[in-house]
Order: C-alpha cells, then sequence, then structure tokens
C-alpha cells in the first residue's frame, strides 16, 4: 500500500481523498449519485495506477563521447531507444542525470508503433561547465498516467564519466634554452650530448640502446634512460594552489580556474615543442615531470599531468616548497594577487628566466620587475597567456 501511495501523484493522491469522502457521503446519507462519483474518481485512480506500474517495454542504451574534453567543449549523448513504446493510457518521458541535475531528453514519437520492436536513437548535450570528472547517468525513465493521477520512475542505463580538462589557452612561445653542463649547472658546454632527467621501466617499443643498465642490473628489472638535449629549455611550470593565495573569497575559485588554465597552457606549449616540462604545485603535494623530445615517447606522462590538471583542487595553507636545483632553466609561477611575492621568490631557485604569472582582479599595471622577478598580472588567463606573449617576444 505505501508503494502504491507513492506512486500517485499530488493530483492523484487528491483525487483519490475526494472520491472516498463523496463515497462514503453518498453511502451513509444514501445519495446513489454522489456514491457513484466518487467510486469513479476511485477506479480512474486505481487504472493509472495499474497503467504505470506495468513494464515501459523499452530497452535503454546510452554511449557518451567525446570521453575527454575541454571545459565548455562539445560533449554528447546518444540515447539507442529499443522495443515498442505502447500508446494508451501511459506516456513515457526520459531524462539523463549529467552531474547530479536532471538533462531531459526528447523520445522518438515512433518506435515501434507496429508490434515489431524497433530501434530509435536521439542525441542530446552534456554541459561541461566545469574541470574534473563529471558523472552522467544513470538515464531516468518516468511513466506518467494520461490524467496525471500516477507516475513511476525506474532507471536505467549505466554510469559513464567525462573527464574535463581546462581550457587551451593560446600561449605560443617560449624563453630560449641556456646551455647547461651534465650536472645540471649555470656552466656552460661546447659539445653536444644529453642530460640524463630520469629513468623508466622498460615497455614495448622502447629503444634498447637507451638501456640503463647499471640501474638494470641493481634493480633486477630493465630501465630506460629518460633523456633531454642539454640547449633545450628545461621548463618548470609552478601552480600555487594555496587557497590564501587568491584574494576575494567569492572569486577565489574562479581565479583559480583561470590560472589552472594559464599552467596548462604553459604546459602544453613545451610539451608540443618537446621539450622537458616538470609541473609542480607550491605545497608540493603533486609534480609531474614529462621528458624532452630525446627520448620519444612522452605520452604517458603527458596524459598523467592533463588528468591531474582536470581534478586538481586548491590546497590547504602550506608555506611554498623549494624547487631545488635541478630546473635551473625557465621557471615560471602562477599565483593569485593575495600572494606574497618576496616569498614565493625564495622557492624558485636560481634559473636564468623566473616570471611570476599574478592572476589579480584589477591589476594596476601589466608587467614590472618586483623582488628581482619579471611579473605579469592580467584578470584573465587570456589576457595573462598575451602578456606573456608579447613578453618573450622582446
Amino acid at each position: 500500500m505505501l508503494r502504491l501511495w507513492r506512486t500517485t501523484t499530488t493530483r492523484g493522491r487528491g483525487t483519490a481523498a475526494l472520491g472516498a469522502l463523496l463515497l462514503g457521503a453518498g453511502l451513509i446519507w444514501h445519495y446513489p449519485l454522489v456514491a457513484g462519483l466518487g467510486g469513479c474518481l476511485l477506479l480512474l485512480v486505481a487504472v493509472e495506477l495499474v497503467s504505470v506500474l506495468g513494464s515501459t517495454g523499452l530497452d535503454v542504451r546510452r554511449e557518451v563521447a567525446p570521453r575527454v574534453v575541454v571545459r565548455h567543449g562539445a560533449c554528447e549523448g546518444m540515447l539507442r531507444v529499443l522495443g515498442r513504446r505502447r500508446r494508451g493510457l501511459v506516456r513515457i518521458d526520459a531524462a539523463d542525470l549529467v552531474d547530479g541535475a536532471l538533462v531531459p531528453i526528447s523520445l522518438p514519437d515512433r518506435i515501434g508503433e507496429d508490434e515489431t520492436r524497433s530501434a530509435a536513437s536521439v542525441s542530446y548535450p552534456i554541459a561541461t561547465p566545469r574541470r574534473g570528472l563529471i558523472t552522467v547517468g544513470p538515464v531516468q525513465l518516468r511513466r506518467y498516467g494520461l490524467t496525471g493521477m500516477a507516475a513511476r520512475s525506474t532507471e536505467a542505463g549505466g554510469l559513464d564519466e567525462v573527464r574535463v580538462l581546462p581550457r587551451q589557452i593560446p600561449v605560443t612561445s617560449l624563453p630560449r634554452g641556456h646551455r647547461r653542463a651534465a650536472s645540471g649547472g649555470d656552466d656552460s658546454v661546447e659539445h653536444g650530448g644529453t642530460d640524463l632527467v630520469g629513468l623508466h621501466e622498460y615497455a614495448m617499443g622502447d629503444d634498447l640502446r637507451r638501456l640503463h643498465w647499471a640501474t638494470s642490473a641493481r634493480s633486477g628489472t630493465l630501465m630506460v634512460r629518460e633523456d633531454a638535449e642539454p640547449s633545450e629549455p628545461h621548463v618548470c611550470v609552478l601552480l600555487d594552489d594555496r587557497r590564501t593565495a587568491y584574494s576575494d573569497v567569492d572569486e577565489a575559485a574562479e581565479q583559480f580556474e583561470e590560472a589552472v588554465e594559464l599552467a596548462s597552457g604553459l604546459c602544453r606549449v613545451a610539451i608540443e615543442a618537446g621539450h622537458p616540462v616538470r609541473f609542480r604545485t607550491t605545497s608540493g603535494l603533486h609534480e609531474v615531470v614529462v621528458p624532452g623530445s630525446a627520448t620519444r615517447q612522452p605520452r604517458r606522462q603527458a596524459q598523467e599531468l592533463d588528468y591531474l590538471l582536470a581534478e586538481i583542487a586548491v590546497a590547504p595553507v602550506y608555506p611554498p616548497a623549494p624547487l631545488g636545483t635541478r630546473d635551473l632553466d625557465v621557471v615560471v609561477a602562477v599565483t593569485g594577487a593575495a600572494a606574497d611575492l618576496r616569498e614565493l621568490a625564495l622557492s624558485l631557485g636560481g634559473a636564468p628566466s623566473r616570471v611570476v604569472m599574478v592572476v589579480d582582479p584589477r591589476p594596476l599595471v601589466s608587467a614590472s620587475q618586483e623582488v628581482g622577478l619579471l611579473v605579469l598580472r592580467g584578470t584573465s588567463s587570456e589576457s595573462l597567456a598575451a602578456g606573456w606573449d608579447e613578453a618573450m617576444a622582446r
């Protein structure tokens, strides 16, 4: 009985109550017409209850494409409906649960109008307003009675996930590299060669000539060198992930989004140019190293960085962790207007090129020299990217 009561709508419960009242009053006071009217109302509610409790007769399957998309990028769901949509006392509506909100889906009017089962497909947009993983599903099928006295929802289809990456900000240039010694210092060298920037376990397709035999012998596992040209820009992108670095509490989330997009753009232009990239956060909680073009296989690390930037969030308050002495070429820090630039400068090491890019809602100047650093300020990731390219062109 409780299930039947929940299946009825507010209109159905009101009609049932009115019908019971009329039926009772008619029987008590011997008014057959009133009792008959009450009985008709109760019968109508009962018929609609029976009609919505049956099976929908539809098999619903959903596909989502693409599974990886940039923020505000186009993403689409494709609902394939198989079966015969029965006419009569019931109508069926569908909606997909996208990131906790229902997205209405217009089902085709003609699905197997004859006695055979047939299929129809309908597409609908999936909004991608934020970074991270967006859950899609399950599909909600709702059966309504023709007069709206009863309704019942069922779930169909499974769960899918869409990974939303930061927007691709058009950063197009990087500073020139500084030729460095193999030890990682500032000393110039005249001969060629490569720098060892890391090791990884051998995978199918790796060049056997790059096996690092000493480490392989110690570990018992084949290890492959990750090398980079010494003259390539060794880029380190530092993202300030401290909540206190972003001034206005109400706008802090959007400012951090702009900072993530800018850091993503800087990493992307370096990776596409084949330069070794080191990404880390000021808290020291996250770090990804993408080798340069000499390894010929930076794809795994680049994908790891994309996934990290898709899901990274602000961290508790930490003092900036020092970068160390390995990345002494190009260091770019992306932060907010409330950050202490002097404190941040101490963590950047002694790289020849040190730049701080500040997401500032009200910048007084766009570029300046502060605490021994080139400081670029802008209201958005686009304006900062334009300022960066202009500064690199000088």
